[in-house]
């Protein structure tokens, strides 16, 4: 194990996560690579009364902390059990780690749509991943959790037999916004689909993933940019690792929202006085939620609750609740 304190040559960069928006001011940072690592850091801090916070990755950051820091990122190994088709990942793993161990097995984990995301940390906040209406959330497949005393140092968690999904997605122009909107809220969905819609800027992106057939021809409502459907390993529908960067993000969960108050939402999202993304996510199917919808924004900047808020506000009489998932940098 390393330790840094301020001033350290490393201490710097041990520091730094995938948010690059909030940084961490610790008094000390220990890098762990085993359990009594982790048990001599936690013990550390409870001897000189101070918090102690959890880093791998960085996704998913709320505050900065200022007392011990325990970087994980070294605490990554990953053992996958091919005859019992379970995965034991220890805090540092992250999910391209446990993809890539499966998939000559023919399993795959509930990952996300982002594949350098850590598993401890997206599963614990539930897990909402690119199957996530046909198998439910990552969390519910948790067999065993270590721990030391709030650290989680490992997870083990059940694996699916899949190789292959049938996904893609749809890029369209931001001018038919409302319209893409319009299909994809009214769209007769199967309930083994699990589709997401996402403003990006100038492009309105809609992604969809099953392990069965099903059809996307109701979307075309618009000339696309870009289209892609058909086939794939799973690790392909999985995501793509992003650069470090800052960003602020919130949800609220819906149940029956009408379309005009998503409309609402999303042309208060496109003339906010801050770039937002906004994403809608049908839930039902396997996720057995009363929520029908989960609505979430995200900004490349911090400081951006009112402008949120404006956006959640139409849709506000729909709203019960807030989801762990998708709550970045947010009080």
């Amino acid at each position: 194990m390393q330790i840094f304190y301020p001033g350290d040559a490393g201490y710097d960069e041990e520091r730094s996560g995938f948010q690059t928006g909030l940084r961490h001011e610790p008094q000390v940072v220990f890098a762990v690579e085993s359990v009594q690592d982790v048990e001599d850091a936690v013990r550390y801090a409870e001897d000189h009364g101070l918090e102690y916070a959890i880093q791998t990755t960085g996704h998913g950051l709320t505050t900065a902390t200022t007392g011990v820091l325990i970087s994980t990122k070294r605490l990554n190994k990953v053992e996958i059990d091919a005859n019992t088709r379970t995965a034991r990942v220890e805090a540092g793993a992250v999910w391209q780690q446990v993809i890539e161990q499966a998939a000559p097995h023919g399993l795959a984990p509930l990952s996300g749509d982002a594949s350098d995301v850590g598993v401890v940390g997206y599963t614990l906040g539930g897990g909402f991943s690119v199957l996530a209406r046909e198998f439910g959330f990552a969390s519910d497949r948790v067999t065993r959790t270590a721990k030391v005393g709030e650290v989680v140092t490992a997870l083990e968690f059940e694996l699916l037999p899949i190789r292959d999904v049938h996904a893609g997605e749809l890029f369209f122009a931001a001018e038919h916004a409302a319209q893409v909107l319009e299909a994809f809220h009214t769209w007769d969905l199967p309930d083994h689909v699990t589709p997401a819609f996402t403003t990006l800027g100038d492009v309105v992106r809609v992604t969809f993933a099953s392990t069965r057939p099903f059809d996307i021809g109701h979307l075309r409502v618009a000339p696309t940019l870009k289209e892609e459907f058909g086939v794939r390993p799973f690790a392909q529908a999985a995501g793509k690792p992003l650069p470090p960067h800052a960003y602020q993000g919130d949800n609220v969960l819906l149940e029956d929202v009408p379309l005009e108050a998503l409309q609402a939402a999303l042309q208060t999202a496109e003339n906010s006085s801050t770039d937002i993304f906004f994403g809608l996510l049908p839930l039902g199917g396997a996720l057995g939620t009363g929520a029908t919808h989960l609505l979430k924004l995200i900004s490349p900047e911090l400081g951006v609750e009112r402008q949120h808020e404006e956006v959640f506000d139409q849709a506000r009489p729909f709203v019960v609740g807030r989801s762990r998932t998708f709550r970045y940098a947010a009080r």
